[in-house]
């Protein structure tokens, strides 16, 4: 008895590692493609209908709510790596499952989004955590629809929320316990800027670089913070880098540390939309 107990134990610990997104073993992770390419970010397409491919592209970033099953898999048909947008960190309005995000999660106004919210990361480790639900869910969605890697966004509440409730420990650990519930449904996952997060450890004693399957960052040229995605680069990984002011596109510094860069439209609309914009640093 003690024999079967001890058994029936290990077996309930292992599964409660793979739940968690610890596990031994899981669904094959598909990495983005390393190197430098041609890459695209639509998440702004106000309908499906309204995203449009560049040619040579490898890789193309859609909003995951917005983006259906037969797009993704028409994409991968082309031979396009699809990758999932989803917003982490912040709590959306127009969200389908956004009456589920209880008032004590919301912690503070976006200043640059005022209709959303910076919600508190530290629920995921709580008992019961609704963010975690949610966020699973969010993940689940991706897989389902058939795309192959994650891109979540707002990965630096220690800054955006006031008065250090969220501290910088607590972001990078909800940064791992992201990346971990990713890749333990077989999907890749970019981490979303915090150049200067990249080789800090989470709970787990990994450091992000290590962790993510590559980044996707904001501005590096504007704010001087380029050289911290060079950490993915080393690790044959991808860094990806947008710019929205096309005057502080560097494409000489994107060759020199191997970062895909571009200029893109603030509102990163559809490809078939007037307001579209999209200049790439040469990737030869």
């Amino acid at each position: 008895m003690r024999k079967a107990g001890l058994a029936l134990g290990v077996l309930t610990v292992c599964s409660l590692l793979g739940e968690s997104g610890l596990g031994l073993s899981g669904p094959a992770v598909q990495p983005p493609p390393a190197g430098l390419y041609g890459w695209d970010w639509q998440i702004g397409a106000q309908t499906a209908a309204q995203v449009r491919v560049p040619s040579g592209l490898k890789l193309i970033d859609l909003d995951g709510f917005e983006t259906t099953a037969a797009q993704v898999a028409q994409l991968r048909k082309q031979g396009l790596y699809v990758v999932c947008y989803i917003n982490a960190g912040s709590y959306e309005p127009y969200r389908p499952d956004s009456a589920r995000y209880p008032a004590r999660l919301k912690l503070g106004v976006d200043p640059n989004w005022q209709d959303e919210a910076f919600v508190d990361v530290r629920d995921v480790f709580r008992p019961k955590s609704v963010l975690a639900d949610v966020l699973r869910e969010r993940l689940q969605m991706c897989r389902k629809k058939g795309f192959q890697a994650i891109e979540p966004d707002n990965l630096q509440n220690d800054e955006n929320v006031p008065g250090g409730v969220i501290s910088l420990q607590d972001q990078v650990d909800f940064s791992g316990w992201l990346a971990d519930e990713a890749h333990a449904l077989g999907l890749a996952i970019f981490q979303k800027n915090g150049p200067d997060k990249v080789l800090l450890k989470d709970r787990t004693g990994r450091r992000l670089a290590d962790k993510f399957d590559g980044i996707l960052n904001e501005s590096c040229h504007e704010f001087d913070e380029c050289a911290p995605l060079a950490e993915y680069v080393q690790r044959g990984k991808p860094a990806l880098n947008v710019e929205y002011k096309q005057k502080l596109l560097n494409c000489a510094e994107a060759k020199q540390l191997g970062i895909n860069s571009m200029f893109k439209d603030l509102y990163l609309r559809g490809g078939r939309e007037t307001t579209y914009r999209r200049v790439a640093c040469p990737v030869k």
